[in-house]
């Protein structure tokens, strides 16, 4: 059986149709708390669920939680404002929230990637540079760091 997309069966299935149509409520809900909160909050957060008349938006990190749990009441007042604008029945179960409740879900950074590791330190070239500089710390340390290679070499042998 050839996979198909997830929304497509979605779609397809009359089953479905309760998750298709609260999936669709979501993201009506989504795009406009995106335009009436400040884009630096939502950028880290997102409307993830309607809990009855309650809209439940998740945070990616306490600080981005706690302003919008200081902006809760403001929040929703422009969302229903916004519902109110557009007359529709779909819009009409929209117009009824109550609550905005925010939920924090700390995003995982992704992995670090592992340094690349280095070549050989060219000992050769450093002392050499060294031989052209006139007398600094600079010269100094070169030398310093010449000289360690050439005794270090040795002992490996």
């Amino acid at each position: 059986m050839p996979t198909r997309p997830l929304a497509r069966l979605i779609g397809e299935n009359a089953e479905l149709g309760p998750v298709r149509d609260r999936l669709a409520d979501v993201a009506r809900l989504q795009a406009r708390f995106s335009q009436v909160a400040p884009a630096t909050l939502s950028q880290a957060c997102r409307v993830c669920a309607i809990d009855g008349s309650t809209v439940v938006v998740r945070a990616d990190n306490a600080p981005v939680a706690a302003a919008l749990r200081a902006m809760a009441p403001r929040l929703l007042a422009a969302l229903k404002d916004s519902a109110a604008g557009k007359k529709s029945l779909k819009n009409k179960r929209e117009e009824e929230l109550t609550g905005l409740r925010v939920e924090l879900q700390v995003a995982v950074p992704p992995p670090r990637r592992a340094p690349a590791a280095r070549g050989e330190l060219p000992r050769e070239a450093l002392g050499a540079l060294a031989q052209t500089l006139s007398d600094s710390p600079l010269k100094t340390a070169l030398d310093r760091i010449a000289r360690q290679a050439k005794s270090s070499t040795r002992s490996k042998r």
